[in-house]
């Protein structure tokens, strides 16, 4: 019988040197950039340790909210800038940079508008589907008579065929 494997106690590494001067450093890259991620590599902290912190103070935990929504609203600015003005592209010839040309990325407009305004923009299928043209509605109203009369005609036939048939 094979003997069970013994598991090692863990060794936990000593808890980071979480310092006002490293919060305040990893709340102001969160703040420029919105990236919890980046902002601990900045701040040299473990992300888990932050997060423990987080919700252990909930003053902290204030202070990262409004840092990630400024990030956010700057990615947002940032973005909204793009859209507008576009970003410089470079173009070559012959292996050599002659010009730039202004590129806009039309997607990234598409997005901030149906953000913005979703009941212009969008989605159509998820308000409901869109009504029908007027003269469309008419005339499918004109052919319903005459759809029953060929369903009738239809049967009618159907009936006769099978009694020739008996």
């Amino acid at each position: 019988m094979p003997r069970p494997k013994r598991r090692r106690p863990r060794t936990s590494a000593p808890a980071p040197d979480l310092t006002l001067k490293k919060l305040n450093t990893f709340l102001l890259h969160l703040g420029r950039t919105g990236s919890v991620t980046f902002a601990a590599a900045r701040a040299s902290l473990p992300r888990r340790a932050l997060y423990k912190h987080r919700a252990a103070d909930e003053a902290f935990a204030g202070y990262w909210d409004e840092a990630l929504n400024l990030g956010v609203e700057r990615l947002q600015d940032d973005a909204m800038r793009r859209a507008l003005e576009g970003t410089a592209r470079a173009v070559f010839r012959n292996g050599k940079q002659v010009g730039s040309v202004q590129q806009f990325d039309n997607r990234l407009l598409q997005f901030l508008l149906k953000a913005h305004r979703p009941e212009t923009y969008g989605e159509r299928g998820k308000s409901g589907p869109s009504p029908l043209p007027f003269d469309l509605a008419k005339r499918l109203a004109a052919a319903a008579p005459r759809a029953d009369a060929h369903d009738a005609a239809k049967e009618k036939r159907d009936a006769d065929r099978k009694k020739q048939g008996s």
